[in-house]
């Protein structure tokens, strides 16, 4: 079989797995889960873990990691809302200075890790731990609240749904537009007539379905237009930067690039400042979707976060990833969240289901890419 069957039917199984995934979901829910307002809520709901998701791509494949996302996105929120609150901020300026508090932290986290040389999983744990317990100390573990509804817009707004119609369809085009202009540039490089055949008939498939829920409820949501940019920005560092190229340099082999001249304490520095930025914009987020800053603000998503970017082909041994990949692995995990929650199943079992995909996920990750994956049966 070659090369080009081989790819046909590795889309065609995702695409049957995808379409037997949304019809046992909705089996799930009694029809629930496929309406067009669960669709918009659960795009809503995938927006800060989409934020942390895109940032911590890139220290993954730079074999890096970072156990202190939710701790750090946590005190941006709690930031931004003492001062909007409790000292009377006008909005902008509390959010101008809750991005900077968020890249601090990432400054903290990349300078131990970057220049001074210690291990990630270290660093990112005692980071969690100040994190956290500094914005308890600040609110006394208490709710801070409620946020003004010029803030909360941020998050629960709507674009309407003619304009997010239009926007589709203009993204499509776009999308359209480059893939036949690659194709025409790149010939052989960029694949077949069949490829480009695919990637339109797939891109016109998902913006049909997304006309379908943004028209038949309210729009898109704000928080999914903010996650959605964070993700295109991502996209754009991995892809079209010389940052972008080094990390995956890095983490395909780190000596290697080492010799190449590459500054890897410098990369790893940068990656963490922009981490820092995601905790600030998905604190600010976060805190206007809940209209205030709960002591339960982002509690374990920096785990959720890890599961996400596995789920969607990065890879634990570094070297591979793409931001595609951890939007497909974030709304998979948003969407078995939701089922679950439809069902009414507890949050503490949701917990060892969702401890059980991360197990399996890194599991398959080291599998496909045969890094010390043993699996030995005894007769």
């Amino acid at each position: 079989m070659d090369k080009t069957k081989k790819h046909i039917l590795k889309r065609a199984g995702t695409c049957v797995a995808v379409v037997l995934m949304l019809y046992l979901f909705n089996r799930l829910t009694n029809q629930a889960f496929f309406s067009q307002r669960n669709l918009t809520m659960l795009l809503k709901q995938a927006s800060v873990l989409m934020i942390l998701t895109s940032s911590l791509m890139l220290l993954l494949i730079e074999t890096n990691i970072d156990l202190s996302g939710g701790a750090g996105v946590y005190l941006s929120g709690v930031t931004c809302a003492l001062l909007v609150v409790k000292c009377g901020w006008p909005i902008f300026p509390a959010i101008v200075v809750t991005i900077m508090v968020g890249i601090m932290m990432g400054a903290v986290n990349g300078f131990f890790i970057g220049r001074i040389g210690l291990p990630a999983f270290i660093v990112t744990l005692a980071a969690q731990q100040i994190f956290r317990g500094t914005g308890y100390v600040l609110t006394d573990c208490a709710t801070i609240g409620p946020m003004p509804k010029q803030f909360t817009a941020i998050s629960e707004n709507f674009i309407p749904p003619a304009i997010s119609v239009a926007a589709v369809i203009l993204i499509f085009a776009a999308f359209a537009f480059i893939n036949l202009r690659n194709y025409r540039r790149m010939g052989k490089w960029y694949g077949t007539k069949g490829h480009l055949v695919e990637n339109l008939l797939l891109g016109a498939m998902v913006a049909a379905v997304a006309i379908w829920v943004f028209y038949g409820y309210k729009g898109i949501p704000m928080a999914a237009v903010i996650a959605g940019l964070i993700a295109f920005m991502s996209y754009i560092i991995t892809t079209k930067t010389t940052f972008g190229r080094k990390i995956f340099l890095i983490g395909g082999n780190k000596e290697a690039s080492r010799l190449a001249g590459i500054n890897i304490e410098n990369i790893v520095f940068k990656s963490y400042l922009y981490e820092g930025l995601m905790y600030g914009i998905g604190g600010i987020v976060l805190t206007a979707r809940l209209g205030g800053a709960a002591s339960t603000g982002g509690n374990l998503l920096e785990l959720d976060a890890v599961a996400a970017a596995c789920i969607g082909g990065v890879s634990m041994s570094g070297g591979a990833g793409s931001i595609m990949g951890c939007i497909s692995g974030v709304l998979i995990l948003t969407a078995i969240d939701n089922v679950m929650s439809l069902m009414n199943i507890s949050s503490y079992l949701q917990m060892v289901i969702k401890g059980i995909i991360l197990l399996f996920a890194v599991c398959l990750d080291l599998y496909t890419n045969k890094a010390k994956f043993k699996f030995k049966l005894k007769k």
